[in-house]
């Protein structure tokens, strides 16, 4: 047989081949027909394309299991609170539990009777009247000593057990402490105090504009970043600055221009997507500007925070459902309005609006989960086109229009501000049910208590998806993790989960992108090839000496290096007059950002520069990258007190890297002759 070549187009839902001979030509081969033809056999060309269904990742499932895992423990969290309710609740209402597991059930479908709560229809009713949404009832209890019926009390604690709020914010808060300004001041400070803002460009902070007097104007998003950035001439609306003031209002911004990307990225605090999105602009723009977007998303928080605790009965103890019941009062009010309207002036789509789920008006609004940004474009395309339409056009354009008690923007509130509420309905009650006073604590603790990511799914047995490390088996309940798990090894096998292998050495472990060895390697690699011409037009590489010139004087004196640095380092240096620097374009896209930020955290010069201290940076680098949770990287940095001061390790404690390299320390350091 004679000598042949395959060729391979493989794509990710087809593979195409062919096979052709030393002159370049298709070879043909001798194939038998099957079927009617008077022909047996037919020459072909060896060549084809296999087609496949092409490859998805596990993101979707994925999604759904984390999702169902959150159900399943917020499902013990309430299953703890009803343990502690039970036997009271027994000489109460023994059927109680046992009509509110029945709740989503139909009619015919329950074992027990129709009306949840009390059992009887007359009391359910009076039960809604009273107290229209479980908001109204939270506050009631909160504000009042008197004595509530238990079923009540329960119906409360676990509400704000089940909707307990988020964890972002460490230690005490209250609704006393919420302060945009304060937020704002920070933001400013950190804008401030970045390498990438020059001292000609520092802001100075308008002591004479509170923030909150132009937040708390009735006017759209757009209007009051417009507001905002009047405070600061030299600003425009197409910087840095001016992007991040959009979010901070509420609005998307676009950095596509500012850090000429291919891509374009948006960014907006309100999207589930914000996170994924803000690593992909880091992973391109470098991890410096992650504190920014920090305090840039601090200020946003704080404004919606804000917004919702606002209007709201200052001697209340429930500020939040207060606030809550406002907005229902104020959705009613808005709804009779519209309904009137509607009727007076276009009266033939009186039914589109209101009953017909189908539309993005508001039957859809309100039974068929249509967003409200959905429903304030409809409405919006329907009222431009009436008169006499200018208030709710202007409810709608300052999104306060039909606002609904569960929306997006409740994802600010932390956990802490829940937390007051159950306090005061724990200790006004506990007078009257001396099983909350005893258990106030165990029930606070069933809000607070969470189970740290590094410790992951809480699996008995060889799952896949779990890495914990079992003190001794048992369920695992808010008052005895500690007692039936190995934190300091569970984490230990986060730390293996989360990395990733070397594509050249598979059983190493990569390094952080982070890690000053990866760094030094890119910057190496990227100087590997730079040319620079000499006064005789040659184009001359650099040597081993004066590339680890370069990256000790330069990379390890600022962190950005220009292509005019490198011209003005050879002229001084070695006294070299070149006419043109090729293989960068402006600038290196290398740096030593973690050099500089370790400097700026508090670790001495010497220190970083000494080869005897690479492993402790290394770890520490490596700690900031794995660990998220403040707590968990305080612990691991304990064993660097005696190295570091008391400063230096609170400040590295609040910093957080992200992404992996792609090669491995023995890779890059490891393998020597």
């Amino acid at each position: 047989m004679k000598e042949y070549s395959i060729g391979l187009d493989i794509g990710s839902n087809s593979v195409g081949w062919s096979v052709i001979g030393n002159n370049n030509d298709l070879i043909k081969k001798k194939m038998q027909i099957k079927g009617n033809s008077n022909k047996r056999y037919i020459k072909k060309n060896v060549w084809g394309v296999r087609l496949f269904e092409e490859g998805h990742t596990a993101e979707d499932t994925r999604i759904k299991r984390v999702t169902r895992r959150r159900y399943i423990r917020r499902n013990n969290r309430l299953s703890y609170l009803r343990e502690i309710f039970f036997d009271p609740m027994s000489q109460v209402d023994t059927l109680f539990f046992n009509r509110l597991g029945e709740t989503f059930l139909k009619v015919e479908d329950k074992t027990y009777q129709q009306y949840p709560i009390f059992g009887l229809e007359e009391l359910d009713k009076d039960y809604y009247k009273k107290y229209p949404t479980i908001y109204h009832l939270r506050k009631a209890l909160a504000d009042s000593t008197e004595k509530a019926d238990l079923r009540l009390v329960y119906l409360a604690c676990a509400h704000i057990i089940k909707y307990r709020g988020h964890f972002l914010i460490e230690g005490s808060f209250s609704t006393q402490n919420v302060s945009v300004d304060d937020s704002f001041r920070k933001f400013i400070d950190t804008y401030n105090q970045s390498e990438f803002v020059n001292d000609d460009n520092n802001l100075m902070l308008n002591n004479e504009i509170e923030i909150n007097q132009i937040i708390n104007q009735h006017e759209s998003r757009s209007k009051k970043a417009e507001l905002l950035l009047n405070c600061y001439p030299n600003e425009k609306s197409n910087s840095l600055f001016g992007q991040l003031v959009k979010m901070i209002v509420g609005n998307q911004g676009n950095f596509t221009k500012i850090f000429n990307l291919e891509e374009a990225i948006k960014l907006q605090f309100s999207k589930e997507e914000y996170v994924q999105e803000l690593e992909t602009l880091l992973e391109l723009v470098g991890d410096d500007y992650a504190d920014l977007f920090e305090a840039a998303q601090n200020v946003y928080e704080s404004i919606e925070l804000s917004n919702i605790l606002s209007d709201t009965d200052e001697a209340s103890n429930a500020k939040l459902s207060a606030s809550m019941i406002n907005r229902y009062e104020n959705h009613k009010s808005d709804l009779k309005k519209l309904k009137q309207y509607v009727k007076q002036t276009i009266p033939n789509q009186y039914n589109e609006i209101f009953k017909d789920e189908s539309k993005n008006g508001y039957a859809g609004y309100i039974d068929n989960g249509v967003s409200e940004e959905d429903f304030y474009k409809y409405m919006k395309k329907i009222l431009a086109s009436t008169d006499n339409a200018e208030e709710f056009l202007k409810e709608i354009e300052n999104e306060t229009f039909l606002r609904k008690q569960r929306t997006y923007d409740n994802g600010v509130i932390p956990h802490q501000i829940h937390l007051e509420e159950l306090h005061a309905i724990l200790k006004n009650q506990g007078e009257h049910y001396p099983f909350l006073k005893e258990n106030k604590e165990k029930i606070e603790q069933i809000l607070t208590f969470r189970i740290p990511y590094y410790v992951g799914p809480l699996a008995s047995g060889n799952s896949r998806f779990s890495w914990i490390v079992r003190k001794e088996e048992g369920s695992i309940t808010p008052w005895n993790m500690e007692e039936k798990v190995d934190l300091p090894k569970s984490a230990t096998n986060f730390i293996e989960k989360m990395t990733n292998y070397d594509i050249y050495l598979p059983n190493e472990k990569v390094l952080p992108k982070n890690s000053l060895i990866y760094q030094k390697y890119m910057v190496f690699n990227e100087l590997t090839k730079v040319k620079y011409k000499n006064e005789r037009n040659q184009l001359i590489n650099f040597s081993s000496e004066e590339k680890i010139a370069i990256f000790e004087d330069l990379f390890k004196g600022q962190r950005k290096v220009t292509k005019k640095d490198i011209i003005h380092y050879l002229e001084n240096r070695y006294l070299i007059t070149t006419t043109a620097v090729e293989g960068i374009e402006e600038s290196f896209n290398s740096t030593l950002s973690t050099y500089h930020d370790l400097l700026k955290q508090g670790i001495p010069k010497e220190f970083l520069d000494d080869t005897s201290n690479e492993e402790i940076i290394e770890d520490i680098i490596k700690t900031l990258t794995i660990f998220e949770d403040k707590e968990m990287i305080r612990e691991q940095l304990l064993q660097y007190e005696d190295i570091l001061s008391h400063k230096t390790l609170k400040n590295l404690e609040r910093r957080h890297y992200t992404g992996w390299g792609r090669l491995s320390k023995k890779l890059l350091v490891g393998i020597k002759r």
